[in-house]
């Protein structure tokens, strides 16, 4: 998020290093969005110059579904799964818990369950009421070193809430999109 507010230059190669990627996938990204207007690379740097284009791309690229991992039905209400969760957060739970506001109700969890606490998940879904029906708990498992060390509070950053409710279907995304715009103008993009 602050790197989008930011009108500063980067490196490719700072940018590979923060990420844990290589050089040229980062340069690859690099020059797609410089094609679509959001970045200007320089002689050894680039800008960002247009973060809601790189927003933008990034959801409508973005397939949140062919991630998920596992996904329940578990027999509890939204509120009691989520206080029990020690996991991360997107999607809506993430944006209710951010901001303590719930534009539109919803009845579906996303998590992401750092690779490395798995057992603990196993350990976790085992003690709930599992049950046939609509899934309310989805799963991501995920080894992203960048999201795990940026989420904070069992939330992940704002960008990826916005990106992943932007992937959801149903009329819950539209209202939480739609919070999200009008809470933060960053995302909005200006004419």
């Amino acid at each position: 998020m602050r790197i989008l507010e930011k009108n500063e230059g980067f490196t490719q190669l700072e940018l590979s290093k923060k990420c844990h990627v290589s050089l040229g996938f980062v340069n690859k990204v690099i020059k797609k969005l410089a094609e679509i207007g959001a970045v200007d690379i320089q002689r050894r740097q680039f800008r960002i110059i247009d973060s809601s284009k790189i927003l933008f791309d990034w959801a409508s690229k973005r397939r949140i579904k062919k991630d998920l991992s596992e996904s329940y039905c578990i027999d509890m209400n939204i509120d009691d799964i989520e206080k029990s969760l020690p996991f991360i957060f997107t999607a809506y739970s993430a944006w209710r818990l951010l901001m303590n506001s719930l534009p539109f109700d919803y009845d579906e969890i996303y998590i992401y369950v750092p690779i490395e606490e798995k057992k603990l998940f196993r350990m976790w879904i085992n003690d709930k009421p599992i049950k046939k029906g609509k899934e309310n708990l989805f799963v991501i498992f995920t080894d992203d070193e960048h999201l795990i060390k940026n989420s904070k509070k069992k939330i992940v950053p704002l960008p990826q809430i916005f990106v992943d409710i932007y992937n959801l279907r149903g009329i819950a995304s539209k209202y939480f999109i739609k919070e999200m715009l009008d809470k933060y103008p960053i995302f909005k993009v200006e004419a």
